[in-house]
């Protein structure tokens, strides 16, 4: 009897170890990537061995990590995974919710209150210290389709905390609050966000950028006298991390100029580095799609007309990606546009300040950008 299920035993266990053999061998001959189209995100490397991370257990979790991110097939695992949910009838995939109308959102059931704090601190000292400028927090997608919503997702109400933002920074003088969620509220619209992705559509941006060009008592460029164009093929960062199968395409728009726009980027090794264009056509074929508009999230872009006057009128954006598909709007009012995006600035923003003098100052932010990022002390120095 022992003898037979020894037999029995054999086999399978034979099975399971060709496959643990057949999948080391794979991901040791497989190579090492630096970036995943599918996910557009960078993908982990290998950890860096010594005694004290060894001890500490810093290099097993980034070993861990590795391996994850590393692993054989990866893609074809990740695409498996999301057609099984999607059969199971899931509406939720790695931290995305699964509307009606294949509109997907992310995840967010709670907020960074003390780096949000902090950040709110850095602006209110950057505007008092001879900084005036105007302030702009856009909720998430979420907020305008809550209908859409699976039942009980239990998301952060945004809307009320940037009621609170503006509360708290209304004994400062040199903080204008801009409404941008009373514009896109006014909007009555689902269809003010991809589906598939975070950002705003370039129809929603130019609302914004016609509404700040009041605020500051300018006139907007007419929609009709900008470019529209359009990109088919769009998948964005939602789907990238739920990979839901049967996702339609969407199509990317954003407003262009009509005349020439002179484009200036900080590049790896701190210079500007004069570009062709103030977008990367060549993106447009790969799956980043929406990373093309302004090269992506350097630390500092300068756009600007070809010929400037002796004293050009200049606006300072401070921003995330966002505003990547609002800024070039501005040239329509302005000679000069300087954006910076402190996650990628290496400097602070006091000696650009103090050498350039800026008509209007422009920070404007999505709720969970605000609330996450740690780089607003770059603000103050």
């Amino acid at each position: 009897m022992k003898k037979d299920k020894k037999r029995r035993f054999y086999p399978t266990a034979a099975v399971l170890m060709g496959f643990v053999a057949l999948m080391t061998a794979a991901d040791v001959l497989t190579p090492v990537k630096a970036f995943s189209e599918m996910e557009n995100r960078s993908l982990a490397q290998k950890s860096k061995l010594s005694v004290s991370r060894l001890i500490s257990g810093e290099f097993q979790k980034d070993y861990e990590t590795y391996v994850s991110d590393q692993f054989a097939g990866r893609d074809g695992w990740i695409t498996a995974k999301s057609v099984s949910e999607s059969a199971l009838q899931k509406t939720e995939n790695n931290g995305i919710l699964y509307g009606k109308n294949g509109a997907f959102f992310g995840k967010f059931t709670s907020y960074n209150q003390e780096q949000l704090e902090r950040n709110l601190y850095f602006l209110d000292g950057f505007a008092k210290d001879g900084h005036p400028l105007t302030f702009a927090v856009v909720p998430s997608g979420y907020e305008y389709a809550l209908d859409q919503l699976p039942a009980g997702a239990g998301q952060v109400d945004e809307r009320a905390v940037i009621a609170d933002i503006r509360e708290t920074l209304s004994e400062n003088p040199d903080i204008h609050w801009f409404d941008a969620d009373g514009l896109l509220s006014a909007q009555q619209s689902e269809d003010l966000f991809y589906r598939t992705d975070h950002h705003w559509k370039g129809e929603t941006a130019y609302l914004v950028y016609a509404a700040l060009c009041e605020t500051w008592g300018l006139e907007p460029a007419r929609a009709e006298d900008l470019v529209l164009r359009e990109v088919e093929g769009f998948y964005g960062t939602y789907y990238s991390k739920c990979k839901k199968a049967g996702t339609k395409p969407e199509t990317l728009t954003f407003y262009d100029q009509p005349f020439p726009i002179h484009t200036e980027v900080l590049n790896m090794q701190m210079e500007m580095e004069e570009k062709e264009n103030w977008y990367d056509a060549s993106k447009f074929e790969q799956r980043d799609k929406y990373g093309a508009l302004l090269w992506g999230n350097t630390g500092l872009t300068i756009l600007s007309k070809e010929t400037l006057p002796e004293e050009p009128k200049r606006l300072l954006l401070i921003k995330d990606s966002f505003s990547n598909c609002l800024a070039p709007l501005f040239l329509s009012n302005f000679d000069e546009v300087y954006i910076v995006d402190l996650r990628s600035l290496p400097y602070g923003l006091n000696e650009m300040c103090k050498t350039l003098q800026f008509d209007e100052t422009l920070v404007l932010y999505n709720f969970e950008n605000l609330e996450s990022d740690t780089n607003f002390y770059r603000l103050t120095y």
